[in-house]
C-alpha cells in the first residue's frame, strides 16, 4: 500500500488494511494545521481493496474535520466492484455526503456503517445489527446471539456515555461467515479518547499504552454512576474466548489480541484521535457467554433481543410480525432471511408458539412465500410445523400462495 500528500489530495494506492490506518489521519493532520488547507482531496481511484476497520477510522475523522468546516472531496476507486462496496457499505456517503446518498444495501451478508448520535439512535443500530446476524446465520443459539448484541450495545454505548464526540459513533458489521459462525464489528469515533476518559479520573496513567491496559480490566471506568465499566472488558473476553480477533486503537495506544500472538498493548507514534474498537466473534465456541461474561465471579445474563422484540409480555408466544421483518416480499432473495430468523426462534424458544402475524401484508410472490414457508414446512416436518407456528391475519390471497408452497414443497422435497 502506498499512502501519500500530494498538496490537498490524499492519495491511495494499493490495499488499505488496518496496519495502514493511521498514515492517511496524519496526512489529512498536516494537511490542514502545517500546510493550511480547508478544502481536502481523498484519491482512492487506485485504490484496489479497503476494509471497514481502517475506512471507519478514516471516516469518523473526515466527518470530525468537516464538522469543523474543512471541505472534502472523494474520488472512488476506478475498481468497480470496490466502488460498489464503498456506496454500498456507506463509506462513500460519510466521506462526501453531497455527492454520495446514504447506502440502499438491502442484503444480509453486512451491515452498512451507522451514525448514532443519541440512545434512541444507537438502539435502533444494534437492533438492526441483532436482527442481520439472527437473519443470517443458521444455527444460532440464544446464548451466542446474546453474547453479540451485549458486545455491540455496550461499545456503542460507550461513545455516548464518555466519548464526547461531536459526530456521535460510526458502527459497522462487515463479516458474516455462516459456516464458521464468525461475525466482525467496528465501532469509531472522533472524541477525546479512552486515555483522556480514564485520566480525569486515574492521574497515575503515565501513558495512553498503560491506560488501554487499565480499559480492559474488570470494573475500570470514567465515573461509576455513569457505567460499571464491564464494556471493553466484557468484550475483550469474549473475543479472547472465543478465540476471534479484538482491536482498540485510541490517543497513542493500540491494544490487539490474536488468537496466535495473544495480548500485545504498545505505542504508536501517530495517534488517533477518538477510539477505534475492531471486534471478531467466533460463536461457535461452547458456553462462549458463561465463560466470558463473569462480573465478581459471577455469570452475568444480559436481557436480550428476543425478549425484548418478540415474546413482549407473553411467555407463551413468540410474535413475528411480517410486515417489520422486510422492506420486499416478492423475491427469494428476501425471504431467505426470514426464514433463518423464524428457524432460529424455534431453536430459541422451546415450547413457546411461533405466531407469524401477517397483518399489513398484502401480498407476497410464490417463490417468498416458499422460501420462507414452504421450506420450513419441509425442514421441521408437517407435525412440527402445526405446533410451533401458527399464520394469523393472513388474507385469502396470501394464504393460498403459502398453502400452494406447502403443497409444492411436499411433492418436491428440499432438493428442487
Amino acid at each position: 500500500m502506498s499512502i501519500y500528500r500530494n498538496g490537498n489530495r490524499i492519495v491511495f494506492q494499493g490495499p488499505f488494511v488496518l496496519e495502514e490506518m493511521l498514515r492517511p489521519l496524519a496526512g489529512l493532520h498536516h494537511a490542514v494545521t502545517t500546510a493550511g488547507y480547508q478544502d481536502l482531496i481523498l484519491d482512492f481511484s487506485e485504490c484496489t481493496a479497503a476494509f471497514a476497520g481502517p475506512m471507519l477510522a478514516l471516516c469518523s475523522q473526515v466527518m470530525r474535520l468537516r464538522n469543523a468546516r474543512i471541505d472534502m472531496s472523494l474520488v472512488m476507486p476506478e475498481d468497480q466492484a470496490l466502488g460498489r462496496l464503498f456506496q454500498n457499505s456507506n463509506w462513500a456517503h460519510y466521506l462526501e455526503p453531497r455527492n454520495n446518498p446514504p447506502s440502499t444495501f438491502k442484503g444480509y451478508t453486512q451491515v452498512p456503517a451507522t451514525q448514532f448520535t443519541n440512545a434512541d439512535e444507537q438502539q435502533r443500530a444494534v437492533n438492526r445489527i441483532v436482527n442481520a446476524v439472527l437473519g443470517a446465520i443458521p444455527d444460532l443459539e440464544r446464548r451466542e446471539l446474546a453474547a453479540i448484541e451485549w458486545s455491540v450495545n455496550e461499545i456503542t454505548d460507550n461513545v455516548l456515555n464518555h466519548a464526547q464526540s461531536k459526530i456521535g459513533g460510526l458502527v459497522q458489521v462487515s463479516t458474516f461467515q455462516r459456516k464458521r459462525k464468525r461475525i466482525e464489528y467496528i465501532v469509531a469515533d472522533a472524541g477525546v479518547g479512552i486515555p483522556a476518559t480514564l485520566r480525569s479520573t486515574r492521574p497515575a496513567l503515565t501513558s495512553d499504552a498503560d491506560a488501554l491496559d487499565h480499559a480492559i480490566r474488570e470494573g475500570v471506568t470514567r465515573d461509576t454512576a455513569v457505567g460499571q465499566g464491564n464494556g471493553l472488558f466484557g468484550s475483550y473476553r469474549i473475543c479472547s474466548h472465543s478465540k476471534g480477533f479484538f482491536q482498540v486503537e485510541s490517543g497513542y495506544g493500540k491494544l490487539m489480541f490474536t488468537d496466535k500472538q495473544g495480548l500485545h498493548i504498545g505505542t504508536e507514534k501517530i495517534p488517533f484521535e477518538g477510539t477505534l474498537v475492531a471486534a471478531q466473534i467466533d460463536f461457535s465456541v461452547p458456553h462462549l457467554l458463561e465463560e466470558a461474561l463473569k462480573f465478581g465471579g459471577k455469570p452475568h445474563t444480559p436481557t436480550d433481543y428476543v425478549e425484548l422484540h418478540y415474546e413482549q409480555d407473553s411467555s407463551a408466544e413468540v410474535h413475528f410480525l411480517m410486515a417489520e421483518e422486510s422492506q420486499s416480499f416478492g423475491s427469494r432473495v428476501a425471504g431467505a432471511p426470514i426464514r433463518n430468523r423464524l428457524a432460529n426462534l424455534v431453536r430459541m424458544c422451546p415450547g413457546q408458539k411461533i405466531v407469524i402475524d401477517f397483518k399489513d401484508v398484502a401480498l407476497v410472490s410464490s417463490s417468498f412465500a416458499d422460501e420462507v414457508v414452504g421450506k420450513l414446512f419441509v425442514e421441521l416436518g408437517a407435525l412440527t410445523f402445526m405446533q410451533r407456528f401458527e399464520l394469523r391475519n393472513i388474507n385469502t390471497t396470501v394464504k393460498s400462495l403459502v398453502d400452494r408452497a406447502i403443497a409444492q414443497r411436499m411433492s418436491t422435497g428440499l432438493g428442487s
